[in-house]
C-alpha cells in the first residue's frame, strides 16, 4: 500500500515535543497543529508509533480533512470516502465527535451524520450494510468540527497512550505519563543524565526516564490496540514487528535515577508502579523532605524533574509559595547549575517564590493537564 497520511493528538501546548518526537522515530516531516500533529508513513508506521511514541495520546489514519457550511456538506464528505480498504463487511463501526465552535447542530448530530454517509458509501461499494455498535465497535471513527473545519480519522490506538498499563497505585495527583515523558525530553534527558524527582508521588517521572534509558517501549504491555481489528493491518505481522521493538530493549543499562517522596504510603505506591514496570532495580527509591537538605541523596544531580503540589485545594495561595521557596532555597543550597523541570497550575506562585529565592526562570511553557491549564518551568539553580 501507498503511504498513509496521519493525525496524532497530544496534550495542548506540547505538539512540537510530540513532533519532533515522531520525525525521530519515522525519519519524516511533521506538522504542527492545535492538540495534534499531521505527517505522512507506511502502514507499519502504525505498530511503530503506538508501541514506542511517549508523548502522543492516539494515533489516527486521516480520512477527510476540509471545510464545511452545513450538515449537508458534512455528509457529502463522508459519503464520498472508500471504507472498504479499512472495515471489512461483517465488523461493526462507530462515530465519536469532539466540536469547538458555535453551529446550530450538536456532536451527536454529526455523529449521525457521518454513520448513515458510511453505511451509504459502503452498501454502495460492497452491497452490504454495515452494523453500528456504540459500545464496543470493531472500528471507531473519529471526528473534528472545529469552527469551519472538518477532520476524519480512523483510531488505530483505542484507549489513550497515556494509560500506561504499569500504574497499578494511582496518586490522587498523579501526573500524566506523556506529560511526564515531555518533561523529561525539555529538560534534555538522556541515559547519562544524573536524574532526580524529589516529589515522586507514584513515580510516573522517574519509571518513564527508567523506560527511556532502557529503550522499553511504553506501548510493550498493550494488547487492545485498536488497529488489531483493522483490515490494513495484520496481527501476524504486528507481532514480528513488535519482537524485532523489544529486542531493542537494553536491559543492562543502568542509569542514575532516584526518586524521593515523603510520604510512606505514596513511596511504597510508587515502588509497585515500578515493579510492574520492570524497572524497580534501575529506580533509587528513598524516604525523604524536599524542603530539608539532609534529606537528599549525596549524588551531583544535573537534572530534577518534578510535580510538586499545587495546593489547589487546602491551604492554597500563600501555603504553596512557602512550599516553593523552602523547596528552591534547598535545591540552591544541594545543587550548583542544575536545570529544573516543574510542572504547577500555580504559576503566579512559583514565580513569586523562584525570583524571591533568585533562581532563573529560563522559560514557561502553557499546557493543558487534562481541563487544568498548567505551566512547566525550566530553570537554573
Amino acid at each position: 500500500m501507498e503511504r498513509l497520511r496521519f493525525f496524532a493528538t497530544t496534550v495542548i501546548g506540547l505538539e512540537d515535543i510530540a513532533a519532533k518526537e515522531v520525525e525521530n522515530l519515522l525519519n519524516g516531516k511533521v506538522e504542527l497543529d492545535m492538540g495534534r500533529i499531521v505527517f505522512e508513513g507506511r502502514p507499519t508506521d502504525i505498530y511503530l508509533l503506538n508501541l514506542k511514541a511517549r508523548t502522543i495520546n492516539k494515533v489516527f489514519i486521516q480520512l477527510c480533512h476540509s471545510k464545511f457550511v452545513n450538515l449537508e456538506d458534512i455528509y457529502k464528505l463522508a459519503k464520498s470516502l472508500d471504507y472498504t480498504w479499512i472495515i471489512n463487511p461483517e465488523q461493526s463501526f462507530a462515530v465519536r465527535t469532539q466540536r469547538l465552535g458555535l453551529h446550530n447542530f450538536t456532536s451527536m448530530d454529526v455523529s449521525r451524520v457521518v454513520g448513515q454517509a458510511i453505511i451509504d458509501a459502503y452498501t454502495d461499494a460492497a452491497r452490504k450494510r454495515l452494523k453500528v455498535n456504540l459500545d464496543a465497535p470493531d472500528v471507531e471513527i473519529y471526528c473534528l468540527v472545529r469552527d469551519d473545519e472538518f477532520l476524519m480519522g480512523i483510531n488505530t490506538t483505542g484507549s489513550s497512550l497515556h494509560k500506561r498499563q504499569y500504574r497499578v497505585y494511582n496518586h490522587p495527583a498523579a501526573l500524566k505519563p506523556t506529560i511526564a515523558s515531555a518533561m523529561l525530553k525539555i529538560g534534555g534527558y538522556s541515559s547519562e543524565s544524573f536524574m532526580l524527582d524529589p516529589m515522586c508521588g507514584g513515580a510516573t517521572i522517574p519509571i518513564e526516564a527508567a523506560l527511556e534509558a532502557r529503550r522499553i517501549p511504553p506501548g510493550k504491555w498493550r494488547s487492545d490496540f485498536a488497529f488489531l481489528k483493522l483490515k490494513v493491518c495484520s496481527p501476524r505481522e504486528f507481532e514480528k514487528f513488535r519482537a524485532e521493538i523489544l529486542a531493542e530493549e537494553d536491559l543492562k543499562n543502568s542509569p542514575v535515577i532516584h526518586a524521593m517522596e515523603k510520604s510512606a504510603k505514596h513511596l511504597k505506591g510508587g515502588m509497585e508502579n515500578a515493579k510492574k514496570a520492570g524497572v524497580y532495580e534501575t529506580i533509587n527509591f528513598k524516604l525523604g523532605d524536599a524542603t530539608r537538605v539532609e534529606d537528599y541523596p549525596d549524588v551531583k544531580f544535573d537534572l530534577i524533574v518534578v510535580n510538586p503540589p499545587y495546593g489547589l485545594r487546602a491551604n492554597p495561595k500563600e501555603g504553596v509559595r512557602r512550599l516553593y521557596e523552602s523547596f528552591l532555597k534547598t535545591l540552591r543550597t544541594k545543587f550548583t547549575d542544575a536545570t529544573l523541570v516543574l510542572i504547577t497550575a500555580a504559576s503566579k506562585r512559583f514565580k513569586e517564590a523562584a525570583e524571591s529565592v533568585g533562581v532563573a526562570v529560563i522559560d514557561e511553557r502553557k499546557i493543558w493537564h487534562g481541563e487544568l491549564l498548567t505551566s512547566i518551568f525550566t530553570c537554573k539553580t
